[in-house]
């Protein structure tokens, strides 16, 4: 059994530090926070739209999707659980280098 097809997960690097990587590819992609927060809040925006469509069809009796319903319920949680996360970690990232002594 080979697994030379099998790609190694780069880890995310938040801001111009380099990071050593186990891939062979020769440059190295950095995303920045904000674009990772701005890319999280647009999922949590449309989850939740999907998530309030799906409760008003429910509540009207237009679907019979009831597991959908769940995925997306789901869904939504996660994300706000995922943004609500990455946006107290920030906070406390702010926090710390703030009280740091010059």
């Amino acid at each position: 059994m080979t697994f030379d097809s099998i790609t190694p997960i780069k880890p995310m690097s938040f801001g111009t530090e380099k990071t050593n990587t186990i891939s062979n590819s020769s440059s190295s992609s950095s995303v920045p926070f904000a674009d990772v927060l701005q890319n999280a809040v647009s999922n949590l925006q449309q989850t939740q739209e999907t998530s309030a469509q799906d409760s008003y069809n429910l509540a009207t009796g237009n679907t019979d999707n009831l597991a959908q319903i769940m995925v997306n319920s789901s869904k939504e949680t996660a994300a706000i659980q995922f943004t609500t996360e990455l946006c107290t970690r920030a906070v406390n990232a702010y926090k710390e280098v703030m009280q740091m002594q010059i």
